[in-house]
């Protein structure tokens, strides 16, 4: 008995590396938490992926910018500067022309001003990376990650060992009431319960 337990114990070495998987892994863990959070941006999201493949390289076929996996990666390149409020290329502006706002016409009475005064409006101007403005959707667009994230956690706890045995279209049932569970209650499956009872009565 003891025999058999002490073979399933890791050597020291395997402890070590053990632990520092461990370590690697709750690093990534944060991460998946942090990235299931409302409150988080495009940008936000990059900078995680960007410092992610910095300390594990292993990850940038997934996490880079321009990975194959990324659907349209000059746009998001371009809702990334725009929500850190950075200069874009020719390239990502065509991206986004969409969502530019049109400024109203600024030609309808203008003051004559002198040098001096000009100047000074000049400088008081905000100084913003880029002399266009864009729709505030934009700065506002949510990652799909935080949505993606919050699904698989939400099926990492459906599916448990116990469960494994699913069939497919119960584990998607599932998943779609525990995704939706705001949109219905007790009620609404004893409502539904209360239809099939009917329906049974009328076919008999």
């Amino acid at each position: 008995m003891v025999q058999a337990v002490e073979d399933l114990v890791p050597r020291p070495s395997s402890h070590r590396r053990i632990v520092q998987l461990l370590s690697k892994l709750g690093d990534l863990d944060i991460v998946c938490v942090k990235l299931q959070s409302e409150e988080l941006t495009l940008a936000d999201v990059r900078l995680l992926f960007d410092a992610v493949v910095v300390k594990y390289p292993v990850t940038a076929s997934y996490l880079k910018a321009d990975a194959s996996i990324v659907h349209s990666p000059v746009f998001e390149r371009a809702v990334v500067k725009v929500q850190g409020d950075r200069r874009l290329q020719v390239d990502e502006e065509a991206a986004v022309e969409p969502f530019l706002v049109v400024q109203p016409s600024s030609a309808r009475q203008i003051k004559q001003v002198d040098f001096a005064t000009a100047t000074l409006r000049q400088a008081k101007k905000p100084r913003h990376a880029s002399a266009q403005k864009y729709d505030e959707l934009l700065s506002q667009l949510p990652p799909t990650s935080n949505r993606c994230e919050r699904l698989f956690s939400q099926c990492k706890l459906i599916l448990t060992p116990r469960r494994s045995s699913l069939l497919p279209a119960n584990f998607e049932m599932l998943v779609f009431l525990r995704a939706n569970r705001d949109l219905w209650s007790f009620t609404s499956l004893v409502g539904i319960d209360d239809a099939k009872k009917v329906v049974c009565a009328r076919e008999t």
